[in-house]
């Protein structure tokens, strides 16, 4: 069976749930959130504490922060994606290891200390920016959270030897809050918020146009871009995710146009029932034209949202 997306003559899934670099959309909050961190790096301010709910955009920022420091001969870039360690020791000899340390189970100090070493000279001698970045930080360990604290003591009067990126869930920022040291060492907080109805609508557009879409050609109708902005709740994850089975019921039933009721079938099929909405009344001789402002609203609006 040909895959669905070329039945609208694309040339790729748009909707495929990755964070694949080349669908990333830049909207507004993202593109502060990635030059606030891109500062505090450049800078070497020392920790920055990314927040967000699943299904937010943290995976699709990190990877386009990463893209952006790779490319970037002067850092040097280690990452963690599971930061779940027994103790202080496993977790200090990953921190050297995602840097090309071979460090061996030593003490808690002596690791430290090698560790220390490594920052000085990497970032004075060297002249070159220590990023770590640490994904799903909401997992961290009292000990590992005592540990990224002790790692932060680490400068020189320029700057902090060592950057941390912690991307995390929303129980993070409380769990950093009750260790005040800690709190006091935090640069800045970074919260990616919900998307709103043009932030949705841009990033459909988007995603479209990047896996081929011919310009000025359209794949939802106005009102079924509104199933899916209430559906998603504000998550770009769940957007994409309805997006693409909207597609899929539009493309088993031969239509090129994804209307109302393929969305809903697709909100069925995912257990996802949305409040019924009121209808506001009508009078009878103004109905055509109240309709007519209606779809004029939405079209100015979304029209609006793909053209930033």
């Amino acid at each position: 069976m040909s895959a669905y997306y070329r039945f609208f003559g694309l040339e790729r899934d748009p909707f495929l749930d990755t964070a694949d670099p080349h669908f990333y959309c830049e909207l507004g909050p993202l593109r502060k959130a990635k030059e606030r961190l891109g500062g505090s790096v450049d800078q070497s301010r020392g920790l920055v504490v990314i927040l967000g709910e699943p299904g937010t955009g943290k995976t699709s920022l990190c990877s386009a922060l990463e893209l952006d420091l790779l490319q970037d001969e002067s850092v040097v870039l280690g990452k963690i994606l599971d930061p779940t360690f027994a103790s202080e020791i496993e977790f200090l000899i990953a921190v050297g290891r995602v840097f090309g340390l071979a460090l061996p189970p030593r003490s808690s100090a002596a690791l430290k200390n090698a560790l220390k070493n490594f920052f000085f000279e990497t970032a004075v001698l060297e002249k070159r920016t220590l990023v770590l970045i640490i994904d799903e930080a909401q997992n961290l360990t009292e000990e590992s959270l005592e540990a990224l604290r002790m790692l932060l003591n680490y400068h020189v009067p320029q700057k902090k030897l060592v950057n941390i990126l912690l991307f995390g869930q929303s129980e993070l920022e409380a769990r950093i809050a009750e260790r005040r040291n800690l709190a006091d060492r935090v640069d800045g907080w970074v919260r990616l918020p919900p998307l709103d109805v043009p932030m949705a609508s841009a990033i459909l557009d988007f995603r479209l146009m990047r896996a081929g879409m011919t310009p000025g050609h359209t794949v939802f109708t106005l009102e079924a871009r509104t199933l899916l902005f209430e559906g998603s709740s504000g998550s770009p994850r769940r957007l994409t995710m309805l997006a693409h089975a909207a597609m899929e019921e539009a493309a088993d039933r031969g239509a090129t146009l994804v209307n109302e009721d393929h969305v809903r079938t697709a909100l069925r099929a995912r257990g996802i029932a949305l409040a019924e909405r009121a209808e506001a009344p009508v009078v009878a001789e103004n109905g055509a034209a109240g309709s007519a402002r209606r779809i004029g609203f939405f079209s100015r609006l979304f029209s609006r949202s793909a053209a930033r």
